[in-house]
């Protein structure tokens, strides 16, 4: 009788063992997965940020190309078309910028990668191509974003040239 009971103990105990070691796996991967959850609403936040300098530096950037223009046509009269459709082409830049649509495109980008990734089991090696991949992108990106600053500050220094030049040569 007492063998058999010290070999149940043993089973319970063992059983027990197995539970506490399923429980503890259960509460770090719970754990990792809100790190993960917390890490991708950063990247998140990031990016929108971003998104949101570029596009006012694109349009800070469009503003000084159609004053450049204006300027270089040394036409004291602007066509009234232009003028016209001017308050129709701020509203829609309004639109765009107080719209919520392009984060919540990225949202959808980052659930669909991490699903991706929980399929494929996390792989190191994919993960390793993948960051090399990002890594070349964010090159990339901080080049294009220099030359993007560059050609606004040409732009800047031309227009401010032709507005002196303006000054200095009044049309007649």
């Amino acid at each position: 009788m007492t063998t058999e009971n010290s070999t149940n103990n043993g089973l319970e105990d063992v059983q027990y063992l197995l539970h506490l070691e399923s429980l503890k796996r259960y509460t770090e991967q719970a754990k990792n997965m809100h790190r993960q959850t917390e890490e991708h609403a950063r990247h998140f936040v990031e990016a929108k940020r971003e998104y949101q300098r570029e596009y006012t530096s694109l349009v800070s950037l469009s503003k000084n190309v159609d004053l450049r223009e204006l300027l270089e046509a040394k036409s004291s009269e602007i066509a009234a078309a232009r003028v016209a459709s001017l308050p129709g082409q701020l509203e829609e830049v309004s639109n765009a910028l107080s719209s919520e649509k392009r984060p919540t495109e990225l949202d959808i980008q980052i659930l669909e990668e991490c699903k991706q990734q929980l399929e494929n089991h996390h792989r190191p090696r994919n993960k390793l191509s993948n960051q090399h991949k990002f890594t070349k992108n964010r090159e990339a990106f901080k080049s294009l974003h220099t030359m993007i600053q560059n050609v606004e500050n040409g732009f800047q220094l031309s227009t401010l040239a032709a507005m002196d030049q303006m000054i200095a040569d009044p049309p007649n």
